[in-house]
């Protein structure tokens, strides 16, 4: 078993520390020489101190033809080969290329950089307009301000399984132009006006939140539903899973307040999968609830209902009494069961019989009756005043200036939500007429506010993907265009899985649900990929391999060219071959894929026991001595495996040119230390992996006496995740995510990190040369944007690709790529003579 020695924890920052502040004065004390012989090239230089260093071989238009070798001197271990210890070094080139073969096209050179940095580049793919506002569920995502502008509460595209829904809210004005990240907060936030956050002191002075969960971006949990006003200067959110009221300041203190919605269970309960309907009168002395009742998973007569906590009851909780609980305010008339059966609420469908709820300038309470269908007008002290028909009535607002109502009509169906109408209501009870209506299109209507501050009223309607602007004509509803988020297709919506075309600058990026894109990192440019992935790798000549051409968890490798046409194999003219399998996760759960230099395809494939196995350049499986299990319908069968047994918490692959194979593996070594303020945090401790590195022998992965341990393996580098696993993800073990890292042509490893918000770089005998990344939302941009602090913002780095010139990495709380630019203190370059 591979284990980094343990370190003191001071002795290495002290080093690092020493390190760093040194880098920029490096330079060659003996500058590089490299003197040919009969059977191999000399090269020598020496450093002025403790640094990295890489060494090149460049033919006569300046191509690089050989990684030669790149390491830290002077550091705690001995640098990896061909380098020695100490600050000066000889080394021998052979005259081959980095396939082994023997180069052509000189006079040659030799390139020799020392202290590599990195500096920002730019951002790509990612848009403040993309976004999910409700995914699965429905939830109310839309907040209206006095002046018209909007806060629109947007999560994460790809579904979000066994945790809290991770979203953010963004500030729109009332065209619908982006205005700012409101949550998660700016880097630039003083802690002191960061509630919700766990902060964690790394000791740089940047604003480090602590994630809370392994799967996704969860920062905060303030509730999933957002009031649809914004309630003096506060934005409300309902937290139905702790039964409170969270009211956040948006004027930029960000001051929290918290109101129970109940002093204990035993005085309201509702099901875990409802979400309580809130209204306020206009005093703010009173919050109204509806659709709040303790149902079974899926009630089949009101029997099934706890009679304590009925549907169709309503709710009022006077707020001016602090820790008073909500009290009955009125129960909906529902029919007799028996002679008149109606729609029973289950979780599939997630309401009750009384659905939205809103309030008039009178303060008369409007709630949606489903089982009825109408709207019932209710007084102040809890008397019906009106009912007004309405099918299938789900959400009601209010005009404070004209009374009418507006509704969205929407036949619910044992989890199938059909498209809604929007309806507006002039009149109340029997005289009401239908003033106009607007067939609503995809999930538009799940949520809605109301925009009075113009010459017309403007409502807001959004779901899913979609939120509409919708100009109240008189009688007619007219849409104001398109919709305001994910306008584009290209803007990439999720960064799951990725990898580099380092021959073009190409960053691929896939959601892995199916759907890939491309950005050029050299002008920024890119767009959605015609073909589909769940997860992919990229070889030599910039040819596309895939994992699942369908978008699937399962199915065969797929190979294209860099116009996306298939790339067929010269052995049977098709251009897929094999089958693999991951399971479904956090997108798809591809543990992961690499192809090397020579077209050989190393995938970890599975469903709990995983293995890596190889397919050559002809589309076949690779024959080795070792010998796996896969299912195959149920029957266990043997497969030849490269490395055996890889648990899929980890599993992601990469192969360098010398046919090393490195694989992630969640677990870290006995003896590792956290980075500074991560000491004591079990996201930190359970959700790191190790990444360890194997020869072209393979080997295998097993439990032993001292842990898992990696038979075979030759290094190790601890500190990459997060890696979900049974670490407050699900009652069990969850396999849905794990991060890409990378590994370039001279053996450094490139290490991302959700959970510390940086990038780590080391060289191949797990020498840190660079950490670099601080937390960023979506408006720390750069040095030159809103909030140009930090320098390089990483809100999730759960993915980073090198090139000879960038670092790619993939931002998935932001949802895009930050380019680095690589940078060094010195660099040299000699002829060979």
């Amino acid at each position: 078993m591979v284990q980094p020695l343990p370190r003191p924890a001071l002795l290495a920052a002290l080093i690092l520390l020493a390190f760093s502040a040194r880098a920029a004065d490096v330079a060659f004390s003996v500058a590089p020489k490299a003197v040919k012989s009969s059977d191999a090239t000399l090269i020598s230089f020496t450093v002025s101190g403790r640094t990295d260093v890489e060494v090149a071989v460049l033919d006569g238009q300046g191509k690089l033809v050989r990684h030669l070798a790149a390491g830290v001197l002077g550091g705690e271990k001995p640098p990896p080969e061909p380098l020695k210890p100490g600050l000066a070094q000889s080394l021998n080139w052979d005259g081959k290329d980095d396939m082994g073969k023997p180069v052509t096209g000189g006079p040659f050179k030799v390139r020799v950089r020392a202290g590599m940095g990195v500096k920002f580049g730019r951002m790509l793919g990612g848009s403040s307009y993309t976004g999910l506002l409700t995914s699965g569920a429905p939830s109310d995502s839309i907040a209206i301000d006095t002046d018209g502008s909007i806060f629109v509460k947007m999560g994460s595209f790809v579904p979000q399984l066994h945790e809290a829904n991770p979203w953010q809210v963004r500030k729109f004005d009332k065209t619908g132009k982006y205005v700012k990240t409101v949550l998660p907060y700016p880097a630039s936030t003083a802690p002191a006006k960061a509630p919700g956050f766990k902060l964690i002191d790394t000791g740089d002075g940047h604003l480090t939140p602590a994630n809370t969960n392994p799967l996704d971006v969860v920062l905060f949990n303030f509730g999933d539903n957002l009031y649809s006003h914004v309630v003096d200067g506060n934005l409300v959110f309902i937290d139905a899973r702790n039964a409170k009221l969270n009211f956040i300041k948006t004027d930029g203190s960000n001051t929290l307040k918290s109101v129970p919605m109940r002093s204990g269970p035993e005085k309201l309960k509702w099901a875990s999968w409802l979400s309580p309907q809130l209204a306020f009168s206009a005093d703010g002395k009173y919050a109204y609830y509806s659709n709040v009742a303790n149902t079974p998973y899926d009630g089949k007569k009101p029997a099934d209902i706890d009679p304590n906590f009925p549907q169709g009851r309503i709710y009022r909780q006077d707020l001016s009494k602090p820790g008073a609980d909500p009290e009955k305010f009125y129960d909906l008339e529902l029919p007799d069961f028996a002679k008149k059966p109606y729609w029973m609420p289950s979780a599939w469908d997630k309401k009750t019989a009384s659905g939205g709820i809103d309030l008039d300038a009178e303060g008369h309470i409007f709630v949606c009756d489903l089982v009825n269908q109408e709207v019932v007008e209710l007084s102040p002290d809890g008397k019906k005043l009106s009912a007004t028909k309405a099918p299938w009535p789900d959400k009601v607002i209010v005009g404070r200036k004209s009374g009418a109502l507006y509704v969205v009509s929407c036949e619910v169906s044992r989890g199938y939500t059909k498209p809604a109408t929007l309806l507006k209501l002039t009149g109340r009870g029997d005289g009401a007429k239908v003033a106009a209506k607007l067939p609503l299109t995809g999930s538009a209507g799940q949520t809605m506010t109301l925009d009075e501050t113009g010459a017309k009223p403007v409502l807001w309607l959004g779901g899913g993907a979609d939120l509409i602007r919708v100009e109240d004509r008189g009688a007619e509803l007219a849409p104001l265009g398109t919709s305001i988020v994910n306008p584009s297709k290209d803007d990439i919506a999720f960064v799951c899985y990725g990898d580099v075309d380092v021959e073009n600058e190409d960053v691929y990026i896939t959601e892995g649900m199916g759907r890939i894109w491309r950005y050029n990192g050299e002008t920024g440019e890119g767009a959605l990929a015609p073909i589909k992935a769940c997860d992919l790798a990229v070889g030599t000549g910039g040819l596309i391999y895939t994992w699942g051409d369908t978008g699937s968890w399962a199915g065969p490798i797929a190979r294209y060219f860099r116009d996306y046409k298939p790339a067929p194999l010269t052995a049977t003219g098709k251009h897929t071959y094999g089958n693999v399998y991951g399971r479904f996760g956090r997108g798809n759960n591809a543990p992961g894929m690499d192809v090397d230099n020579r077209g050989n395809v190393y995938v970890v494939c599975g469903f709990n026991d995983c293995n890596v196995r190889v397919f050559n350049d002809q589309g076949n499986l690779v024959d080795y001595a070792r010998k796996g299990t896969e299912d195959d319908n149920g029957k266990k069968k043997e497969v030849p495996v490269f490395i055996s047994y890889v648990l899929d918490q980890g599993g992601s692959l990469r192969v360098d040119p010398q046919g090393n194979v490195y694989v992630l593996e969640i677990g870290l070594p006995k003896g590792h230390v956290p980075p500074k303020g991560f000491e004591k945090d079990a996201g930190y401790s359970l959700s790191s992996g190790t990444i360890y590195k194997f020869t072209p022998k393979g080997g295998e992965f097993k439990k032993g006496a001292n842990g898992f341990e990696a038979i075979g393996a030759v290094q190790s580098y601890a500190g990459c995740g997060p890696n979900s696993g049974s670490w407050n993800s699900t009652q069990s073990v969850c396999h849905c995510t794990r991060p890409r890292f990378d590994v370039d042509g001279y053996g450094r490893v490139y290490i991302p990190h959700g959970f510390t918000y940086n990038v780590s770089i080391r060289d191949n005998a797990d020498n840190e040369i660079l950490r670099f990344g601080n937390y960023g939302n979506f408006d720390c941009a750069g040095p030159k944007s809103a909030e140009p602090t930090p320098e390089i913002p990483l809100g999730w780095p759960i993915f980073v690709g090198a090139s000879e010139k960038y670092v790619y990495i993939g931002d998935g709380l932001n949802h895009r790529v930050v380019r680095t630019d690589k940078t060094f203190a010195a660099e040299a370059l000699c002829e060979v003579k």
